[in-house]
């Protein structure tokens, strides 16, 4: 999707910490993912998420933005690990971890690490030996230790940019995620207004591993994934909330001649080809996301969730069940907004639903529904 002049103009107006002048920049309407695109035609967005196969320059498009403008921003990973890696001194090893290496390369540019402990640290742009200057670039935070930034003042920072976000296959994650994520947003949002500074960007990477995770259940956008995924398009801008998700397509980035070798050959036809190269989730089942009738159906159970109702509704002549939104005048009401509910609820009726699922005598108008039965440990502990 090419953006026009017009729109980087009015875009501009709305970001006044990007800079104005492009020409040593890069034509952001090429064949590669630009960051800067998103910004510029959703620049009223306060959360970006986006997603696609392995290798299009999502990271590598922010890290140019934000050093091209002088953007102060978060970079956060998932684990301690993660960041006490790349910010690892390249002279000691064996290569060069940093997710600047890319650019060192193509920029010229000169940008250095520096753990300040085990989870936290800093890129700064280094002089002609490697050492740090007083240039900070951004904050490097681990995401398992976010809620212990409660008191650090980031008050710098136009952008927190969460990388692969969605965790990969059997990576350990936790029920609190997206809420610790939205605190530590606060924290950084503070008192941003009163001080005349723009509105904090909460930017997302990740490759497409699976739909419904710690952070997307909270910031709610499970069920807009999945119909952007179903319709093949980009984008979706969700304008009164103000979230824009974005599925990176081949049709933007297309997979070139180079990328054409043995393991592409090799693997068509395949699953993970779908995820790493069509970026696919192909991990998840959608096809019990469906729109049904609810005619001779009888309302059986309310389930209260966040400040959503769900309706559970039985037919009885074909034996099948079906979770909608549709308001009944059910037999039991269950608010899983509280923790004794939780419990009843799983007791009650999660197994047999499930077993229900799994026979195919159960389906749902929205995939965050099958989520919550399917994956209902995910959610509670029960």
């Amino acid at each position: 999707m090419k953006i026009s002049k017009e729109e980087i103009k009015e875009g501009l107006k709305k970001l006044p910490f990007i800079r104005k002048d492009f020409d040593k920049y890069e034509d952001i309407n090429d064949t590669y993912y630009h960051v800067l695109k998103d910004l510029l035609k959703y620049p009223n967005a306060w959360c970006y998420a986006v997603w696609s196969k392995r290798g299009p320059g999502k990271t590598y498009s922010l890290l140019w933005l934000a050093y091209y403008s002088n953007i102060k921003f978060i970079y956060m990973k998932r684990n301690d690990a993660d960041v006490n890696l790349i910010l690892s001194d390249p002279t000691k090893a064996e290569f060069d971890p940093s997710p600047y290496k890319p650019l060192k390369r193509d920029k010229l540019i000169r940008v250095t690490g520096v753990l300040i402990d085990d989870g936290i640290g800093a890129f700064y742009e280094a002089d002609n030996e490697g050492q740090p200057t007083d240039n900070l670039l951004c904050y490097v935070l681990s995401f398992k230790k976010v809620q212990k930034y409660k008191g650090f003042d980031f008050s710098d920072v136009d952008i927190i940019a969460f990388d692969e976000f969605i965790p990969q296959k059997g990576e350990r994650c936790y029920k609190s995620e997206g809420e610790n994520l939205l605190d530590l947003y606060m924290t950084v949002r503070r008192d941003r207004a009163k001080r005349g500074r723009p509105s904090l960007k909460l930017v997302l990477f990740a490759n497409a591993e699976e739909i419904a995770t710690p952070v997307t259940r909270e910031l709610e956008i499970v069920d807009d994934m999945a119909m952007l995924n179903d319709s093949k398009q980009t984008h979706f801008y969700n304008e009164d909330r103000r979230i824009l998700l974005h599925h990176i397509t081949n049709d933007e980035v297309p997979i070139t001649p180079e990328e054409m070798d043995d393991i592409y050959l090799g693997m068509q036809g395949t699953m993970w080809f779908e995820k790493a190269f069509l970026g696919s989730f192909v991990h998840n089942d959608f096809t019990n996301v469906v729109t049904r009738t609810i005619k001779r159906s009888k309302p059986l159970i309310e389930i209260i969730h966040k400040k959503h109702a769900y309706y559970v509704y039985f037919n009885e002549d074909r034996n099948k069940y079906y979770m909608c939104s549709t308001p009944g005048k059910c037999q039991e009401t269950y608010n899983l907004n509280r923790e004794n509910e939780q419990k009843r609820f799983y007791l009650d009726h999660v197994l047999d639903l499930r077993e229900a699922c799994i026979e195919e005598n159960m389906k749902f108008e929205k995939y965050s529904m099958y989520d919550l039965i399917i994956n209902y440990k995910k959610f509670f502990d029960v």
